[in-house]
């Protein structure tokens, strides 16, 4: 890990035009990481030029009022000139705006299971709760002095938002080492508390209605709901994800799943959760990953719907017949 993180440093270090990427429908821990190190970069190097590509065309419900986007549309002739820094992204087709490949070079940093190549440089760690841990633990190697109060909250939102507020095993001893110092720059937590998890009362009732639809197999501990097309617009919700997270804390749901339709790319997609039982395996038939137990995928069409819910349940009857037979 020190021999990628010197090579990634020297490389930052020798360029003086880099180009940020971060996976579609970008969560705190893929933005955070860009913004992160886009700052700790400036801070350090004030003469470099530095872009998070493709801001100007990302619906701005996704900053949530904590992220600053730059809405300049950075051309790629930039691009082509510039080191390209891949964060949070398993696949390269889930790369937003997909103009990493006019780059000079390309580094890939990021926690998910190693499925592709994708850059010339990849530092890749699935033992890590957040790419933003990685980044922070490669800034601190760095230069610690560098990293000031609005670096670390981006760094620590990214880390708490994908650790569930340490709730998730993936959590280990560096998680919290780490968040120790960043929490010592003492940025305002508080603040960061009510973006992330304050919800407006349309949001409440909103996620109350997608309960009702949660179909639950307690045989198999298995929970899933098939959101109606225009659920979203029914409740004005501007931003379309899976609310997979709604049924996180239900006793008796071992793996659960969301299928919803974007009409941003016109195409339904999904996530899958579990709490002990490795699920990636199934999002990756469909055009998805992810982590063990956290996944996500996109369907051809409707009709596959129910093909990757009789593949989960055929899935966890496996399970639990090779636990009653072991």
């Amino acid at each position: 890990m020190k021999f990628l993180q010197k090579l990634i440093i020297d490389k930052i270090t020798h360029y003086r035009k880099i180009s940020l990427f971060f996976h579609e429908i970008p969560d705190f821990d893929a933005l955070g990481s860009c913004f992160a190190l886009k700052r700790f970069i400036k801070d350090k190097f004030p003469e470099k030029e530095v872009h998070i590509i493709g801001l100007d065309i990302l619906d701005e419900t996704f900053s949530k009022g904590f992220f600053e986007f730059n809405l300049t549309h950075v051309n790629n002739d930039f691009i082509r000139e510039s080191l390209g820094i891949i964060l949070d992204v398993a696949n390269e087709n889930r790369i937003w705006t997909t103009r990493h490949r006019f780059c000079k070079e390309l580094i890939r940093i990021d926690h998910h299971p190693q499925i592709e190549s994708i850059a010339q440089i990849e530092w890749i760690d699935s033992e890590s709760p957040a790419t933003c841990e990685m980044v922070g633990m490669l800034l601190y190697e760095w230069d610690s002095k560098i990293i000031n109060s609005n670096t670390a909250m981006y760094l620590y939102a990214g880390i708490l938002t994908d650790t569930a507020r340490f709730l998730y095993p993936s959590t280990r001893p560096e998680t919290l080492e780490l968040c120790s110092r960043l929490i010592a720059t003492n940025f305002d937590r508080q603040k960061l508390n009510d973006i992330l998890y304050l919800r407006s009362l349309k949001q409440t009732t909103f996620e109350s209605r997608i309960m009702t639809l949660l179909k639950f197999d307690k045989s198999l501990g298995f929970g899933y709901a098939i959101l109606p097309k225009n659920i979203f617009n029914k409740y004005n919700i501007q931003l379309r994800m899976s609310m997979v997270h709604v049924f996180n804390n239900i006793e008796g749901l071992n793996a659960w799943m969301t299928i919803y339709y974007d009409d941003s790319v016109h195409k339904w997609r999904g996530s899958i959760r579990s709490r002990t039982i490795q699920i990636n395996t199934v999002a990756e038939k469909y055009h998805g990953g992810g982590h063990k137990l956290a996944a996500g995928f996109t369907l051809d069409n409707y009709s596959q719907a129910r093909k990757i819910i009789n593949d989960m349940k055929k899935m966890l009857k496996e399970q639990i017949n090779n636990m009653e037979q072991g």
